[in-house]
């Protein structure tokens, strides 16, 4: 979970009047725009803005004529690869390689964060345009609507301000030969009100801990070599060494509380994976480890 910079909205006016517009086919069709109407659907921005993305009514647009509703709806259409708003999806997308809600996969769709079908003057508003992976966005799509009265809100990547400090941890349990990460927000990191709560909402709304466990072994593999390496070396204290080396690195990659140094944090400091409980977790053949040994003189 992360923070994206706020998007510029230079080009809000441009893309409203550029893809809203009155066309025949038979029969009109679309809705040409007016001048007044701009500046509504620029005020309607303007309060998105001023409450940091949180839903409200009037972000509907209930007073536009359905025709102008449709049609800002169906320009999000229009952002799709090779389509006239295609370059506020390049954007959205520049600079941002991992999704901001899992650190798992590329980004490749954009969620609207409060969603499409409820709030269509936000459908091409690129403050409410979320670079996402297909897996969040549709976890996503699949279980929210409209946010009902007291329920509480996703993390938005651009208007939660989430602290430079680590806030996510994750919770070692390592039996017959498996070891399974929970990963789930410290209770002893001063966050501001309300985000703990919604942080946690997060975790299990979106399945991260089952997706994260999808992911576990196969990351943890890649540091095999290394781990065993260190044992040989100098002990538990090597292993630690090495597994304290590497979340410094990953998190200066990725960032603070991706789940990759999270990990490596936790393991860091779980004395039976350091101390040889590492062996039946990676499972490495001895051929492989006798190679490896050898190489190394």
């Amino acid at each position: 979970m992360r923070n994206l910079p706020l998007p510029d909205r230079d080009s809000s006016r441009a893309d409203l009047t550029a893809s809203v517009r009155e066309y025949n086919y038979k029969i009109p069709r679309g809705h040409k725009l007016k001048e007044d109407e701009i500046a509504q659907l620029l005020a309607i921005y303007d309060r998105y803005d001023a409450d940091l993305g949180a839903a409200s009514k009037i972000l509907k647009g209930a007073a536009f004529p359905k025709s102008l509703i449709d049609a800002v709806y169906a320009a999000y259409d229009r952002t799709q690869e090779g389509r006239l708003l295609y370059s506020l999806r390049e954007r959205l997308f520049k600079g941002v390689d991992l999704c901001p809600i899992c650190g798992i996969d590329s980004v490749s769709e954009l969620d609207h964060f409060l969603p499409r079908s409820e709030f269509k003057p936000l459908a091409i508003y690129s403050r409410n345009l979320v670079p996402s992976c297909h897996d969040c966005n549709h976890i996503k799509l699949a279980g929210f609507g409209e946010q009902a009265d007291g329920e509480l809100a996703l993390i938005h990547a651009y208007f939660d301000e989430l602290p430079n400090v680590h806030f996510l941890e994750a919770r070692i349990d390592i039996s017959e030969g498996g070891l399974v990460a929970t990963f789930q927000v410290m209770t002893d990191v001063d966050l501001a009100e309300n985000l703990r709560d919604r942080l946690k909402h997060q975790i299990k709304t979106l399945e991260l801990n089952e997706r994260y466990e999808k992911e576990i072994n196969t990351y943890l593999m890649s540091h095999a070599t290394g781990v065993h390496l260190e044992y040989a070396r100098d002990g538990k204290a090597g292993v630690r060494r090495f597994l304290r080396t590497q979340a410094r690195i990953e998190e200066r990659k990725l960032y603070s509380n991706h789940w990759r140094p999270t990990l490596l944090r936790a393991l860091s400091r779980q004395e039976d994976f350091i101390d040889g409980g590492f062996v039946g977790i990676f499972n490495v053949p001895q051929d492989i480890l006798d190679d490896l040994f050898d190489e190394e003189g």
